[in-house]
């Protein structure tokens, strides 16, 4: 979302005018680096009734599951999830995420005490196919947490609203990434870029893979592109 993007657009001097956040499902204008506040352009929610029924469900499958919740009212997570995701957490954990309310949900990710995200990713669709009225996709963004969302958002359609907004074709497009959840923006750019550390099937479908995340990948391309 975009306040955990606003360490880095200060960072970044002013140069980053639009954040795409949420996994695609808020888009924003960023004069928060600058001092500003930002204004969202674009909202792709799903009816807050379906997610305390995902929630629901899950729990009553198996009693390990927790979660954390961004609505129209902020955001909320359970214990457990500061480990997996510190970036994300800056207040303490409630027993339960659906005490936070709001009329639309924009994200809701699930973890398990004791299976993987893998195993998440195999069972958690099956659970919750056909209990609610929108259609959700269920997809991985890097922590060791599913993402539940609307099956129309990712990070390609959020960053195409953008462009066309913009007036940007994909051609511009230079998109950068590691994960599942990036694989169809990564597609869809005129130029997709994979991390050194990205998952195999990102790596094969990337138009070039530049360095790890952990060795300033980014940035040492990004440069390189700046410097030609």
């Amino acid at each position: 979302p975009p306040h955990m993007a606003v360490a880095v657009t200060e960072a970044l001097a002013g140069t980053v005018r639009h954040v795409v956040g949420g996994n695609g499902s808020i888009i924003a204008t960023f004069p928060a680096a600058a001092g500003g506040e930002s204004t969202v352009l674009h909202l792709i929610g799903f009816d807050i009734d379906d997610a305390v029924g995902v929630i629901a469900t899950l729990r009553d499958h198996d009693d390990g599951y927790g979660f954390a919740l961004a609505t129209d009212a902020g955001f909320a997570h359970e214990p457990g999830f500061a480990d997996r995701m510190p970036a994300a957490v800056h207040d303490d954990p409630v027993p339960d995420v659906t005490v936070l309310g709001g009329t639309q949900a924009f994200k809701l990710m699930a973890f398990h005490a004791s299976r993987s995200v893998h195993e998440l990713l195999a069972t958690v669709p099956n659970l919750i196919g056909g209990t609610t009225s929108s259609e959700l996709l269920v997809s991985h963004m890097g922590a060791d947490a599913v993402e539940i969302g609307p099956a129309d958002a990712d990070k390609c359609t959020g960053l195409r609203w953008l462009c066309d907004h913009l007036g940007v074709t994909a051609a511009d497009v230079i998109a950068i990434g590691d994960e599942w959840n990036d694989l169809t923006m990564l597609e869809w750019a005129g130029r997709g870029v994979a991390m050194g550390n990205a998952a195999d099937r990102i790596r094969q479908i990337a138009d070039e893979v530049i360095g790890h995340h952990a060795e300033d990948g980014v940035a040492i391309y990004l440069e390189s592109l700046l410097g030609r």
